[in-house]
């Protein structure tokens, strides 16, 4: 059983994920999964640097999916908004558009082959909440 296991591991190329769009020093937490796979479980994975890219040594071959984002508040959570928004700023491996909510992994999958993969990931930044102003009455004529 040892060989087949040694035989594998020189089968495994690393996968390197160059993160676009870091802000600060936040720690990054990733998730990588089969892309069949229904949602990003298990749980993300702390990486106490900031620094790309990020390594992933010795991956077998096959279909993943990645997803990454920068913990600013530093509470070891995607802080979400009531409706599910993103509050910190969030990728995905083939850095689909989040017009429709989170990518499923399966929207998300790249290919990893027996030699080094490389992979870019963009981080996509909350948008900053717009300020209200109160509307101002016209001269001559009064707020409705």
């Amino acid at each position: 059983m040892v060989p087949l296991l040694a035989c594998q591991s020189l089968q495994a190329g690393d996968l390197l994920i160059e993160v676009e769009g870091l802000q600060d020093q936040a720690n990054l937490y990733l998730a990588l999964v089969p892309a069949d796979q229904q949602d990003w479980q298990p749980s993300l994975r702390e990486l106490h640097s900031a620094e790309t890219p990020l390594r992933l040594s010795d991956l077998p071959p096959g279909r993943y999916a990645v997803q990454v984002f920068q913990d600013n508040n530093g509470n070891g959570q995607l802080d979400l908004s009531p409706r599910g928004i993103p509050l910190e700023p969030v990728g995905f491996s083939g850095n689909p558009s989040l017009f429709g909510g989170k990518p499923t992994p399966g929207d998300s999958l790249f290919e990893h082959g027996t030699t080094d993969s490389v992979i870019s990931v963009r981080l996509i930044h909350p948008r900053k909440k717009k300020e209200r102003v109160a509307p101002r009455e016209a001269p001559g004529r009064p707020l409705k």
